[in-house]
């Protein structure tokens, strides 16, 4: 989710890539109408929806319509828009005999197989005109173009939910909050997309998703084992380390957000907005470990900012130094002297050494310490008693 939300524009140039690809490489399987080159472009495309998959786990909903549409677009010889409608892809089109076709709004699809899929992909649909096949082309880039904005809206939305969740997790009566009691704050603030229902006495708020929970085991026993007393079955299980795994089917990408989205609030996780360049970020404890999480009220994260060789946490370290300096009357009349006594070493370096010099500084820096800004004329003078025993001009 990380990777995610904290992707450039750019970056969604590689996916326009592989949604040509995938285009390409489908509309040659289906205009051959030979199975053979169908089977071969098929697993071909099975490649190239890892390579998808690889550059992010949520194109899966996408790339899944766009294969989709493509074949069922050449096997029904209909635009097939209904398909975005049917997967919660929400799109607006500006030619209007690209909308969704009503007579197939309202069928319902087969179930996704491996079997059912590969009939689809190969089915004949007879020979096309080069207009048709160019009107195809022109109509699957539209539908490309689309499905890759959705994905970019989807990502500056979530990129807006998690500096919410980065601001308000900051804030001392929101970290004392219950995770449930964060969850109901959140989707009021409108980081979910609420379904109110209002009961009588009480008032019942529910996550409007449709993710489900369901148990799975990628491991299978044979039949002897499975007939074995209770003991020894439970020593085979610690040894292969066999269990059931918790996993959610998801229909769309907003869901697959919203549920990561609640499992950052339900652990407490947080991913702050850098206050010096405005990227998002994970807290860390140290610059010798970055990835280490760290304080979640962090301001400023550890990438080196523009050309200046600083990190953003470095950067902010010297603004807030000289902030502080500005505000003090005692920090100010310190650098101000500290400047001129260096400028003299600078320029007498014989008179005035490096090793006579430092001297002065961790005494002048000791003497600062003594005295508070109400104490300011006091300093002054015995600042310039310290400098004159060093170096007087």
């Amino acid at each position: 989710m990380f990777e995610f939300a904290t992707m450039s524009r750019d970056e969604f140039d590689t996916l326009q890539t592989l949604y040509d690809q995938i285009i390409e490489l489908t509309c040659i399987a289906k205009e051959s109408n030979s199975t053979d080159i169908s089977m071969a472009k098929y697993l071909e495309m099975m490649s190239l929806v890892t390579e998808c998959l690889e550059f992010s786990p949520y194109t899966h909903f996408y790339t899944q319509v766009l294969i989709d549409l493509i074949v069922k677009t050449y096997n029904t010889k209909k635009f097939r828009s209904d398909l975005l409608i049917k997967s919660n892809i929400e799109v607006e089109f500006s030619i209007p005999f690209y909308y969704p076709d009503s007579l197939y709004v309202d069928i319902e699809e087969d179930e996704y197989s491996t079997n059912n899929i590969f009939l689809t992909w190969a089915k004949s649909i007879g020979r096309l005109s080069k207009k048709q096949k160019i009107k195809y082309r022109k109509y699957f880039e539209t539908i490309r173009d689309l499905l890759i904005y959705d994905l970019i809206r989807k990502q500056r939305d979530l990129k807006r939910r998690l500096e919410l969740i980065g601001e308000y997790s900051n804030n001392s009566l929101v970290r004392n909050l219950s995770s449930s009691e964060k969850l109901f704050l959140y989707e009021t603030k409108g980081l979910f997309n609420g379904n109110y229902l209002n009961t009588n006495p009480a008032h019942a708020i529910f996550l409007d998703t449709k993710f489900k929970v369901k148990y799975i085991c990628d491991t299978d026993l044979e039949k002897e084992e499975k007939d074995l007393e209770f003991e020894q079955l439970a020593k085979i299980i610690k040894e292969r380390h066999i269990s059931a795994k918790e996993v959610y089917e998801i229909d769309n990408a907003e869901d697959q957000i919203t549920f990561e989205i609640f499992k950052v609030i339900q652990n407490g996780f947080t991913i702050n907005k850098c206050q010096n360049c405005g990227k998002l970020f994970i807290p860390y404890t140290s610059s010798s470990n970055p990835n280490q999480k760290g304080r979640n009220d962090q301001k400023y994260c550890n990438n080196i900012y523009s050309y200046t060789e600083k990190t953003c946490r470095e950067i902010g370290a010297l603004n807030q130094q000289k902030e502080r300096i500005k505000e003090s009357a005692i920090l100010t009349e310190y650098r101000r002297e500290y400047k001129r006594m260096h400028g003299l070493h600078y320029n007498h370096p014989k008179e005035f050494k490096e090793a006579k010099f430092k001297e002065w500084s961790k005494k002048a820096n000791q003497l600062k310490g003594n005295y508070t800004d109400e104490q300011i004329e006091e300093f002054k003078v015995e600042l310039k008693k310290l400098s004159d025993s060093f170096f007087a001009v």
